[in-house]
């Protein structure tokens, strides 16, 4: 995995052999090497390095919006803008943001109206575990006003070949099904998630477990996450994505923290807080 030489990247490594690499643009941790070797996040080889695009890797933090549910750019502008290095160590870093280092086109609408009146400080800190990657993000508002927003930690976890993939966890929670188009449909999971084609889901907070013939993690959230999404956009989907190589679906899908169904609702000088850790077993 590679990205431009003059791409600002911090370093963690582990005496056990684990390592990540986290981006100062949107904080976007792009890989977790654990201490077996296994690289468990997905890099697109056709990934966009120049911020002329969101990055298709490793961790991207949706914030203050996911997707296109509000007023700002799809999933927000927390992963279109560049971070600064509040601490770091040799297994764990935090990165900043707050509105100064966020540029007014990302906030305003083509008239110069503001679309995000609020102040705050993001705190974003990646730490490696034994066998484990922990993301935490944390939100103040710093402002005089009430501060809502939604959020989602949008991992893309390596696999080897999706259609082996099955993902234990979700049995028996009703699920919101993006696929099914303007009128999207609530089954239940029944058995575990299974991947023959696009899937696109929100469901109730649940520990995923991906389980692979020759791999496995876990992946487990805060309470304050209230939503697990699946994602992955099958053969059809990903062939419209100039960013995706041919085939390069089938080598991740994504499980994420998130905090959408239900904004957060932020009182001034309040904190939120929420994480996310990903568990090689």
């Amino acid at each position: 995995m590679t990205w431009p030489i003059d791409f600002p990247v911090v370093a963690l490594q582990a005496p056990d052999g684990a390592s990540a690499h986290i981006a100062l643009y949107g904080a976007q941790v792009l890989q977790w090497r654990s201490a077996d070797g296994l690289e468990r996040l997905y890099v697109s080889e056709q990934a966009v390095w120049d911020g002329s695009a969101s990055i298709r890797a490793g961790v991207p933090v949706c914030w203050p919006q996911f997707n296109q549910r509000g007023p700002l750019a799809k999933h927000g502008f927390a992963r279109r803008v560049y971070w600064e290095v509040a601490e770091q160590a040799a297994e764990r870093v935090v990165l900043r943001l707050t509105p100064a280092q966020v540029p007014s086109t990302w906030t305003h609408d083509a008239q110069g109206q503001c679309l995000w009146p609020y102040a705050y400080e993001l705190l974003l800190t990646v730490a490696l575990q034994p066998n484990a990657l922990h993301i935490q993000l944390d939100v103040h508002n710093t402002g005089d006003s009430t501060m809502p927003f939604t959020a989602a930690l949008h991992s893309y976890l390596a696999c080897d070949a999706v259609e082996q993939l099955q993902i234990t966890g979700a049995e028996g929670l009703q699920y919101w099904d993006a696929v099914a188009g303007a009128n999207p449909s609530h089954p239940m999971q029944a058995g575990p998630i299974t991947f023959c084609g696009e899937v696109d889901r929100v469901y109730p907070a649940f520990t995923a477990t991906l389980q692979e013939p020759q791999r496995s993690l876990r992946v487990e959230a805060s309470a304050s996450m209230g939503d697990t999404v699946v994602w992955n956009p099958g053969a059809a989907l990903a062939a419209t994505l100039s960013d995706i190589p041919l085939g390069g679906w089938r080598r991740y899908v994504c499980v994420e923290a998130a905090q959408l169904s239900q904004a957060v609702a932020l009182p001034s000088g309040a904190h939120w807080s929420a994480s996310q850790t990903l568990h090689a077993v």
